[in-house]
């Protein structure tokens, strides 16, 4: 099998195309627009946290170089959608540190998961050297009802996944309906 360039390319494109069309479809049926930094805040705030480290608005000001104001403005978004919560600072009790809630941590976990077999349903290269191993991950993890954008398109399916989702946690939710 010769790979080429043209050919990844082409492949990652695609797999740009299937993601923005989920979130469009996802936006207009739920009515809900996320932004790019609101999207770039709760993947931030993950990530950092993933890696046990802490996140203030003040790093987060530093990080996007705007001011707090307007990363308080989003995160006052996120935080109505119980997607990220503040908490007080070990080191500090007057520092307040952003978290994901257990909800917006399985919901970046459920997109991962089917940007993956996204990624694995378009690319013949990606799904020989990850499909085996990846599988694995999702039965691991629970993750294997959870299909690629590619396979289901369709809004009603992604949004009855996000509701579905929700109410799984629906303890922790009083706002995303």
């Amino acid at each position: 099998m010769e790979i080429k360039y043209e050919d990844i390319v082409k492949d990652l494109f695609e797999l740009d195309v299937a993601v923005a069309q989920a979130y469009a479809m996802t936006e207009a049926q739920l009515g809900i627009k996320i932004d790019g930094i609101t999207d770039f805040i709760m993947k931030f705030i993950y990530t950092e946290n993933l890696n046990n480290r802490d996140v203030t608005i003040t790093i987060l000001s530093n990080t996007l170089m705007t001011n707090e104001n307007t990363v308080r403005k989003k995160l006052n978004k996120l935080i109505e959608y119980k997607l990220v919560e503040s908490c007080t600072c070990g080191c500090d009790k007057r520092l307040k540190k952003l978290v994901p809630t257990e909800l917006g941590s399985k919901l970046i976990l459920i997109f991962i998961t089917r940007k993956l077999k996204t990624a694995t349903d378009i690319s013949l290269i990606f799904n020989k050297l990850f499909s085996k191993t990846l599988d694995k991950f999702y039965e691991e993890h629970d993750l294997t009802e959870y299909k690629s954008f590619k396979k289901n398109i369709k809004s009603e399916f992604i949004v009855s996944e996000i509701l579905s989702t929700k109410n799984r946690y629906k303890n922790n939710l009083t706002k995303l309906a």
